[in-house]
């Protein structure tokens, strides 16, 4: 992995010299791990250009670091982090500034810590994994995704693409889900009605602080989407599970509730008139 020349800086107006400089700030990330060993260093000439220095400066700043042993150099492929640099001692309790924060103080409402939730590496070897937030590679459509983005990236639409639309959102992408996703999967929907969020777990989380408080008891389908059940757990909210069957999941049989949240792929949440 190459290490990018915009990644140093140098002040002309500083007490030390450039090389210096130079010298101090690769030793600096190289024992701080921010360097790892092995990653490629820039080419002299694309650094001296960033830097606004001659290219003999960062030549010399390099052979220099070549001979204390933190840089190596390979033929015809530039200097490299050398292997063997120790990594900087931990500094003591004694010497680490004392930064603690009252967080209990600081933090205006308390949050739950929820269970964390292990996934098997090994997950694509079961039959039914159960998991989600997973593309699969057999139904994936790569030629589609593929066009997409060289649609996306492509100079005409590079514009539409990077356009600023302020609170709202790309009117382009919202008519098409109105017109084409959700028809065929029964909902009808005014663009109005259409709100674009960062994925299922933020729509859920959005939707029960907007909606619930403790005056509203929200259903969960069991089994549900895990981020689902943790959106709908506000201390202010009641919640209640209701265990699907074949025929789906009946809220109203489980306990009077005020809306339901079903998990994905079709991620909904409905209202449910008393």
């Amino acid at each position: 992995m190459a290490i990018a020349p915009e990644l140093f800086f140098v002040d002309p107006d500083a007490a030390t010299t450039l090389q210096h400089q130079l010298r101090q700030q690769i030793v600096d990330a190289i024992l701080d791990r921010r360097f790892l060993a092995g990653e490629r260093m820039p080419s002299s000439r694309l650094l001296a250009k960033h830097l606004g220095v001659s290219r003999l400066t960062v030549a010399t700043a390099y052979a220099d670091l070549l001979s204390q042993g933190y840089l190596t150099s390979r033929d015809r492929s530039g200097y490299f982090v050398a292997d063997a640099v120790a990594a900087q001692p931990a500094m003591s309790a004694a010497d680490q500034p004392d930064s603690r924060a009252d967080w209990s103080r600081l933090i205006g409402q308390r949050f739950r810590n929820p269970r964390r939730r292990h996934q098997n590496p090994d997950w694509r070897n079961y039959r039914f994994p159960f998991t989600y937030g997973q593309a699969d590679p057999q139904l994936f459509d790569r030629s589609a995704w593929r066009q997409c983005s060289l649609q996306a990236l492509g100079q005409r639409d590079f514009d539409v693409l990077t356009a600023d639309f302020y609170e709202a959102d790309d009117p382009e992408l919202v008519l098409y889900i109105t017109r084409h996703i959700l028809p065929r999967r029964g909902i009808s929907a005014r663009p109005e009605e259409v709100l674009l969020t960062m994925g299922a777990q933020n729509a859920l989380w959005l939707a029960a602080q907007v909606l619930l408080n403790q005056r509203r008891t929200a259903v969960i389908e069991n089994p549900c989407y895990p981020a689902c059940a943790r959106s709908s757990s506000r201390p202010a909210a009641m919640s209640c599970r209701s265990t699907s069957t074949r025929r789906g999941c009946r809220p109203m049989r489980s306990a009077p509730a005020s809306m339901s949240f079903s998990p994905p792929p079709a991620t909904n949440v409905r209202p449910i008139r008393q």
